[in-house]
């Protein structure tokens, strides 16, 4: 089996997950899952990629945490 850009089938594994998790707002978990991608990974672009979704999952996390406190506040 070829590999699209020499990566591991583990980081693709990983990657659609992660996707799924994003998708569905769960954030926290998909932060998670793309670090471990990013573990995965062969290519230092997936790499990449892999910790910029991370790092954007996290302050989305951390975005919708602060806007529930301030939700909460407001009442």
């Amino acid at each position: 089996m070829a590999f699209k850009y020499k990566d591991s089938p583990l980081y693709y594994r990983s990657a659609r997950k992660a996707i799924q998790l994003e998708k569905a707002g769960e954030y926290d978990r998909a932060a998670k899952v793309w670090a471990k991608a990013n573990r995965e990974s062969r290519n230092d672009l997936n790499q990449e990629w892999s910790e910029r979704r991370s790092d954007f999952c996290l302050m989305q996390n951390m975005r919708e945490r602060r806007k529930a406190v301030d939700d909460e506040l407001s009442k």
